[in-house]
């Protein structure tokens, strides 16, 4: 069985660890361009805002190609299509170049009045932009680690990555006064030095670089990646619009300790979610290496196996309302009913995490989009809107909850492999160990 196959599952934990790498890594920045004072911090929080379409699509193209190498994995034709990713990843990485450094610096004198914060971003933007095509590389090479079950070398490098960045910081902005750029020419130099070591770790995997992707293959994986985006997009903007109107002081009985409670909330929700979405990436690539039978057997072990831990992490995250508010220095309606629902959530979360990851493991990533995107704009969207009008945080925050129950159901009718795998065995079914 599954639980029994450490085989199975020894990638989650070096992909988690990998994820809160990279946001350490930031941590790092924000840290050390803090000690600037000035308009710094304030040029890095806007810089970091200006490349989100580059964040976007990276995390896209990670996520399609890690799935694109459990797929060759089970045909046999992993080496190829390490190559043609690298491909994909260079010419990407090339577009954003061009593309950031033309545009980039040009919305930051739009948005930013203040010419010092302004030229701060734009040298921060121009470093981050010619850094992209090796960004792109050493992000892919990373995710493809994973799915070649080497996920443990890429938590040694990303652990290394970070103690880099600390340290380069540190030397180049406290001891010689390089100044904000510096972060960014740290991370350029840093991400050259990883997309080698990512290029050299999967050579040795036999990877035939002179092999280009063949158009419908290009089409196919183009087309997946492009609809990763506009998910990541759809709720990038979503969250920005649920911001909007719990800082609009015209929306109901406005006051600031709503807004403050929301903003709180949604560092708790990234510690909350990072997990669930750790564990679809995964699925996503460990699926698609499955045939149908095995990969039905999978899902029923995993739904029944980890639906008690959802359960249970649930209880934790309701009986620790109050204690969470003193950490966060929130009380009242607006936190409690969040931590609350939040908590309710995690069990279906799960679930949804189980079905996108099966949808996008058999290459169904614009199912998963259209769903996302829909139920966030059609219903997440206007839950929190009404709630907020009418002052009730009960109506607000049942957008954490209806939404994914909705996307639960269409999941469902999309994913036929799940329904099968939910089914009683009948005696003639025999249980497949992965």
């Amino acid at each position: 069985m599954i639980e029994s196959d450490k085989g199975f599952w020894r990638g989650y934990w070096p992909l988690l660890l990998v994820i809160v790498a990279g946001q350490l890594a930031q941590q790092a920045d924000v840290i050390m361009v803090g000690h600037l004072g000035g308009g710094a911090p304030g040029a890095y929080a806007m810089t970091t805002r200006l490349v989100v379409v580059d964040v976007i699509l990276l995390s896209a193209l990670g996520a399609v190609a890690s799935t694109a190498i459990g797929e060759a994995r089970r045909n046999g034709a992993s080496p190829g299509v390490v190559g043609a990713i690298l491909w994909l990843s260079l010419l990407a990485g090339l577009c954003c170049a061009a593309f950031g450094s033309a545009t980039y610096p040009r919305f930051a004198r739009l948005l930013v009045d203040d010419d010092a914060i302004a030229g701060l971003i734009c040298d921060g933007v121009l470093w981050y932009s010619l850094a992209a095509p090796f960004r792109f590389i050493s992000s892919t090479s990373a995710f493809m680690l994973h799915a070649l079950d080497q996920g443990s070398g890429v938590v040694k490098w990303k652990l290394g990555e970070f103690a880099a960045k600390a340290i380069g910081n540190f030397l180049a902005m406290e001891i010689f006064g390089l100044g904000f750029s510096s972060c960014f020419q740290i991370g350029a130099v840093i991400c050259v030095g990883s997309s080698i070591w990512g290029i050299w770790t999967l050579s040795r995997h036999g990877v035939d670089w002179l092999t280009l992707p063949g158009a419908s293959w290009v089409r196919r994986f183009g087309n997946a990646a492009l609809w990763e985006s506009e998910r990541g997009v759809a709720m990038h903007l979503a969250m920005l619009a649920c911001l909007t109107m719990f800082a609009a002081p015209g929306l109901g009985n406005y006051h600031v300790g709503r807004l403050n409670c929301f903003a709180a909330g949604q560092t708790l929700m990234l510690i909350v979610f990072t997990p669930l979405v750790t564990l679809m990436r995964f699925l996503a690539f460990r699926l698609a290496g499955l045939t149908d039978e095995r990969l039905i057997d999978s899902i029923r072990t995993i739904s029944l196996k980890g639906a008690p831990f959802a359960v249970g992490v649930a209880i934790l995250l309701m009986a620790g309302a109050d204690p969470l508010g003193r950490l966060y220095g929130q009380h009242g309606p607006w936190w409690t009913t969040l931590v609350e629902i939040l908590a309710a959530s995690i069990p279906l979360r799960y679930m949804t995490s189980i079905l996108r990851a099966v949808l996008q493991a058999r290459g169904s990533f614009g199912a998963v989009a259209k769903t996302d995107s829909s139920v966030f704009w059609f219903v997440a969207l206007p839950l929190v809107a009404l709630g907020l009008y009418i002052d009730s945080p009960f109506v607000t925050y049942l957008s954490l909850i209806v939404p994914e129950g909705l996307s639960a159901l269409r999941f469902w009718k999309q994913a036929p492999l799940v329904s099968r795998a939910t089914r009683p065995r009948s005696s003639a079914e025999t249980s497949t160990a992965i």
